[in-house]
């Protein structure tokens, strides 16, 4: 679908058409939710893309993967974030920026689950659909295929070498069937106020195929060496934050953002120590201690439920923008759910006796405001904690004139792993101090 002709004005000014200027100490864009870019067919339920996000949340948690953004100058940098769906809807959030030069916008996925930056390019052989335009690295004077000899390639999980010319080739598969395989290469990113990031390592897709719908590519904020995180480093430290509003409106251009480097903290924020998983080594994991529902501790699942194994590399708490629904082990969910079950009869939550595809704790809100529901709080490690609101974990599955049903907006985790999804991160401020060993969380930090 068409973005409105306004809307498409605005995008062509986030980005700067120079990038000769010198780059202010930091950068803020404004960000659109997809909603706003995009907006959904007339008549279009609130749940309608349950399913295709929920598909997208596997392939992405399956995998867990790569990626960050560059720079050769101190201070902070800020790029600009694009949130893609309603909250639980179409699990992406996008940054904006550009690619080349001349430069060429692209709207990335922000994952912080993975460390490869890569994006869609031209030619392409096999394409998923996509409303944007496709990358030609051929009109880029900065663009540089890496060889299969160089560092770069020896990083990749699955590298692999092009006989022709040497190039080196990458290949990222999901665990829905997703993937991306192509060229990798340098070029250029460009942010806002002309502020521009040469050789950063990236992938160039020409066999793209699944669940990225109108991304042009995925943004890869891990911890791992070819994360952009890690490649402006030297310039930025090790800290990143972000706020992902779950504003559906041209509001949030003002609230969203992703900032590189180390920026004034919110007197608000709580931090809990950051662990390591060697078998794991890109993923951001936590200590999370437990739940509260309504003011009491939810009881009733092992502490060891939710802890990270060091000897196995099993289990733990991962927090990821690249999934939007949370997920924990299975005692320890439904002991969340039937805490939270309790609480709801009480409040006047009449339960649903189905089920809306992961979700088992459905209700039926007619006369009943969400705002009414028992609060849920996640507890870590020295004392952090998330008040979520309801909104971040009260999530609308079908809702019209005569209908108003909401579900539980979390779920089971059989694998071992358990997700801090971005959904239940919404509106809060989230640092990533990988220098200081922390993570922290502030509410209202948009």
């Amino acid at each position: 679908m068409a973005a409105p002709k306004a809307l498409l004005l605005l995008l062509l000014l986030l980005l700067p058409v120079s990038d000769a200027a010198q780059p202010p100490r930091t950068l803020q864009v404004p960000v659109f939710h997809r909603d706003a870019v995009f907006p959904p067919p007339p008549g279009a339920k609130r749940g309608s893309h349950l399913r295709q996000s929920l598909a997208a949340d596997a392939a992405l948690t399956y995998s867990l993967v790569d990626t960050t953004v560059h720079s050769t100058v101190h201070g902070l940098l800020r790029s600009p974030v694009r949130h893609t769906g309603i909250p639980f809807e179409n699990g992406e959030y996008f940054a904006l920026v550009g690619i080349g030069t001349p430069f060429a916008r692209a709207l990335l996925v922000i994952d912080t689950g993975s460390d490869l930056v890569w994006l869609r390019c031209r030619p392409c052989r096999r394409c998923y659909n996509q409303e944007g335009r496709l990358y030609d690295p051929r009109g880029s004077s900065t663009y540089r295929r890496i060889r299969c000899s160089s560092p770069q390639c020896r990083l990749l999980r699955y590298p692999g070498c092009d006989g022709s010319n040497g190039g080196c080739r990458y290949r990222i598969a999901y665990g829905d069937g997703s993937s991306s395989t192509g060229d990798l290469a340098t070029d250029r990113l460009l942010f806002s106020n002309d502020t521009y990031i040469d050789n950063v390592t990236l992938g160039c897709g020409r066999d793209n195929e699944g669940l990225f719908y109108t991304a042009d590519g995925l943004l890869g904020v891990g911890r791992g060496e070819m994360s952009i995180s890690t490649q402006v480093a030297p310039a930025y430290g090790r800290v990143f934050a972000y706020c992902l509003s779950n504003d559906r409106t041209s509001r949030s251009a003002r609230s969203s953002y992703l900032v590189f480097g180390r920026t004034p903290e919110l007197p608000s924020t709580m931090f809990t120590a950051l662990l390591s998983n060697p078998r794991r080594p890109s993923l951001y994991y936590v200590d999370m201690t437990g739940f509260s529902v309504d003011g009491e501790r939810v009881t009733g699942f092992s502490n060891a439920s939710l802890a990270l194994d060091p000897a196995t590399g099993l289990g733990g708490v991962v927090v990821d923008s690249g999934t939007a629904i949370s997920r924990f082990a299975r005692d320890a969910y439904e002991a969340l759910r039937d805490a939270f079950d309790s609480r709801a009869a009480a409040a006047g939550m009449r339960k649903l006796a189905r089920e809306y595809s992961v979700f088992d704790a459905c209700y039926d809100l007619r006369g009943t405001p969400a705002a009414s529901a028992p609060p849920i709080v996640l507890h870590f490690a020295g004392g952090a904690e998330m008040a979520l609101p309801p909104e971040n974990y009260l999530l609308p599955v079908d809702v019209g004139k005569r209908l108003t049903y909401y579900c539980l907006g979390l779920e089971a985790a059989d694998d071992g792993l358990s997700v801090l999804g971005k959904v239940q991160q919404q509106g809060f401020r989230v640092v990533f101090d990988v220098e200081r060993e922390r993570i922290g969380f502030a509410p209202n930090g948009c």
